[in-house]
């Protein structure tokens, strides 16, 4: 599966399972505070471009949270 792919799968799976364990960490993996956005979608972009400049590994090991 392509790196783009994985990517939309993980913002998917946040967006629907924001309060899961795996959501929860891998917010917490990337610092990102969910509190200073005011929607999902803002959550969904920020962590979309954060993860499109992580290496394969750190996009895997999010992605395998995810499944």
């Amino acid at each position: 599966m392509n790196t783009e792919k994985k990517i939309d799968e993980i913002i998917n799976f946040i967006r629907l399972h924001p309060e899961s364990t795996a959501s929860q960490a891998i917010m917490r993996r990337f610092l990102i505070n969910k509190n200073k956005f005011e929607t999902s979608t803002e959550i969904s972009f920020e962590l979309k471009n954060i993860l499109q400049e992580k290496g394969n590994d750190e996009i895997d090991f999010c992605y395998y949270l995810v499944k």
